[in-house]
C-alpha cells in the first residue's frame, strides 16, 4: 500500500501529476494541481484486477474526506475526486451537513441522485465535534487566502504562503495573513 509520495513534479496532466521519486515516476490523480513542483501527497492506493491507481492530496483532511466519500454506494474514486476538484473540503463537508444538493451536483459526473445519496449517507458523519473545528480552521484559511489574493497574490501563491506558516486552525484570519506576510518578507530578504 502506497500511503505517501514525496518528490518533484515531472509532468502535469489534466487530472493528474507524475511525481518523480528518486527516478521512479508515479502517476497520481489529484483534485487540483499542487502550487509548487516539490510535493508531498498523501495517497489512497486503489488496486483492481485491471489497474492500480493513486489518488493524491496535499492534506490528511482532504484524504480523509475522499476516503469517506468513497464509502457511499455508487461513489467511486473518480466521483470523489471530482467533488474535491470543485469544492474545498470545508465547503464540501458543509454542503453535505446542510443538505445542499445543488452544491454537490456541480461536480462533473455527480448528478442530483448521487448528491442526495451523499447527503443521506454522510450527513450524520460530517460536521460534528472535531470536524466542526477543522471546518472553522479551513474557513479561516479560505478567508486568509482571499485576503492575500486581494493584496495581489495569485491563488496558488496565497495557498503556498499559508502552508508555510505555523498556526493553522489555532489562529484568526488576521493572524494567519500577518504570519504569511511576515514569512514571505523574510523569504524575500533571505533570497537576496
Amino acid at each position: 500500500m502506497i500511503a505517501l509520495v514525496r518528490g518533484e513534479i515531472a509532468e502535469r496532466g489534466a487530472d493528474h501529476v507524475i511525481v518523480d521519486v528518486r527516478g521512479v515516476g508515479y502517476k497520481v490523480f489529484v483534485p487540483r494541481h499542487p502550487a509548487s513542483d516539490s510535493v508531498t501527497l498523501f495517497t489512497h492506493h486503489v488496486v483492481r484486477e485491471d489497474a492500480q491507481q493513486l489518488y493524491g492530496f496535499e492534506s490528511r483532511e482532504e484524504l480523509a474526506l475522499f476516503e469517506l466519500l468513497i464509502t457511499v454506494p455508487n461513489v467511486g474514486p473518480r466521483a470523489a475526486l471530482s467533488l474535491l476538484s470543485v469544492s474545498r473540503p470545508s465547503a464540501l463537508a458543509a454542503a453535505i451537513a446542510s443538505g445542499d444538493v445543488a452544491a454537490l451536483a456541480r461536480a462533473p459526473g455527480v448528478g442530483k441522485k448521487t448528491a442526495e445519496r451523499l447527503i443521506v449517507d454522510l450527513r450524520g458523519r460530517v460536521g460534528k465535534g472535531e470536524r466542526d473545528q477543522s471546518l472553522r480552521a479551513a474557513a479561516v484559511d479560505d478567508e486568509a487566502a482571499s485576503a492575500l489574493q486581494a493584496l495581489g497574490y495569485t491563488a496558488a501563491e496565497a495557498l503556498a504562503a499559508l502552508r508555510g506558516v505555523p498556526g493553522a486552525g489555532a489562529a484568526t484570519t488576521e493572524e494567519r495573513v500577518t504570519a504569511a506576510l511576515r514569512a514571505q518578507g523574510r523569504a524575500g530578504v533571505a533570497g537576496r
